[in-house]
């Protein structure tokens, strides 16, 4: 999808380049790393105006001026294209702390490749690889961190092959005149051997000291912002949460039903990985909520009542309340089922209440299973044939049922998995699941009620996962992307 981008913007004039890992370009041509790509600040407007054409979705802001975050769906190969724009050459390890006037330095000798995108010249490259790869020692906490310098001097070897120390020296002069020559090559050659850490962290303050004029923040800010990025890495690591980088569109929640044996786990586990490795993104299970501090005592005591009553099991119990009243049993199992169909629901209004929450914090919220307002279906209102129910108590408990899951936000889409019954029963026998495999005719009757769902003024996207799954996920991911 990149190469009509890179056309793009050559016919509209569009001044740009690659300006830095240009030794790896063919891997984040194929969308395995990043692009970075500096834009002339006359050209943004146009950059922004054919990237977004092109179906890329801007991110809210870095946090650092200048700097912005497009990603695109390449929907042959399903992989997310990351595009890490600058305005301005801004760098310097975890706060980018300084910005370098070289954008014309990159910008003016950039060359077409025969991958349709500019690349500077190798030798502007160059100084800006030494700089940036020095400035990464330059605070003894970041100069402590374990970094790969045979990596470094290998890129370092790639980006000299065929400059002159003349060509070299001519652009310190030029673009960054507190930098002589003399102390470059000091530089240069200190990445290219296994130099110790105390000299390259010298090295890294002495640079430091010339560039102080491009300095974003004084040293007590940097401190704190520092700080603060330690902990939020340490916040993400608690919470197993890989990112935080929220689309500018905002978040979204995305139910995935369908009937037992249809896929939804899997496809909830991949969707969620691929979305994850850029975006802040969450799971919920809609149908199995987690208890809440006024369900847990009660939902503590289930196991025991299932060996005491064999027959209270929710499978059993929601067959009855799906045929009527006259099936189920009566007495004591029949308020059991009852309190805990309330229960459900009032875990799952709160389980969904919070997804929505996050959502409009920017996260994108995955649920396996979706609650519905529909009674009688699957994660839908169990209570309906109470309503008219002459005992005053099983008519308050419906109704109390009925307010908590008209309650629950609707999602804004719903990836409805569709399979054929002979292929739900086949992995229902062979899946490990706790408990074994569901009854065949409750799964028969989940899978006609499946059939019934319906999410009034939700975008639907009906699936069949009784295909390959590289091509249900590229269809899913093709959906997603362009509803986000």
């Amino acid at each position: 999808m990149l190469l009509p981008v890179f056309d793009a913007l050559d016919g509209a004039g569009v001044r740009y380049c690659h300006w830095k890992s240009n030794r790896n370009l063919a891997s984040a041509l194929r969308g395995d790393t990043d692009l970075d790509l500096l834009v002339h600040r006359g050209d943004a407007a146009r950059f922004r105006s054919i990237v977004e054409l092109a179906g890329f979705r801007p991110t809210r802001s870095s946090g650092h001026p200048s700097i912005a975050n497009y990603y695109g769906l390449d929907e042959e190969s399903g992989k997310l294209v990351d595009l890490h724009v600058y305005y301005r050459t801004i760098t310097g390890a975890t706060i980018k702390n300084y910005h370098l006037p070289v954008e014309s330095m990159l910008l003016e000798g950039a060359r077409r490749t025969e991958h349709g995108v500019y690349l500077p010249a190798r030798s502007a490259e160059l100084v800006l690889f030494v700089i940036r790869k020095t400035l990464d020692y330059a605070v003894l906490s970041e100069a402590l961190r374990p970094r790969q310098w045979k990596r470094n001097a290998d890129e370092l070897g790639w980006l000299s092959e065929g400059v002159g120390e003349q060509e070299v020296a001519a652009l310190l002069r030029e673009h960054l005149p507190t930098i002589d020559f003399a102390f470059f090559q000091q530089l240069r050659d200190s990445l290219r051997s296994d130099t110790s850490r105390v000299r390259r962290f010298l090295l890294g303050r002495a640079l430091a000291s010339r560039l102080r004029p491009h300095l974003r923040y004084r040293s007590p800010l940097a401190i704190v912002l520092r700080t603060r990025h330690l902990c939020t890495r340490v916040w993400l690591a608690l919470r197993r949460e890989r990112r935080t980088e929220t689309l500018l569109s905002g978040g979204a929640v995305v139910g995935v039903v369908g009937s037992d044996g249809s896929g939804k786990s899997t496809l909830v586990r991949e969707v969620s990985r691929w979305l994850g490795g850029f975006l802040s993104v969450a799971t919920v299970h809609g149908g199995k909520p987690p208890p809440t501090p006024a369900t847990l005592a009660p939902r503590a005591l289930l196991p025991l009542l299932r060996r005491l009553v064999p027959r209270y099991r929710l499978s059993r119990l929601e067959a009855g309340s799906a045929t009527g009243l006259e099936t189920l049993p009566r007495g004591r199992l029949l308020i059991l089922h009852a309190l805990r169909a309330v229960m459900l629901g009032y875990e799952r209004k709160r389980l969904l209440v919070r997804a929505h929450r996050r959502a409009a914090g920017g996260t994108i919220v995955i649920a396996d299973r979706y609650p519905t307002r529909q009674p009688g279906v699957p994660e839908g209102p169990s209570l309906h044939f109470l309503l008219e129910d002459a005992r005053p108590l099983y008519r308050w408990l419906a109704r109390v049922e009925e307010r908590l899951y008209r309650s629950i936000p609707p999602p804004d889409l719903i990836l409805s998995l569709n399979v054929p019954l002979e292929v739900a029963i086949q992995r229902n026998l062979t899946r490990a699941k706790p408990g074994g495999p569901e009854p065949t005719e409750y799964l028969r009757r989940r899978h006609a009620q499946c059939a019934k769902l319906d999410f009034a003024g939700v975008p639907v996207h009906r699936v069949h996962t009784d295909g390959s799954l590289d091509h249900t996920l590229r269809s899913v991911k093709t959906f997603i992307w362009r509803t986000l």
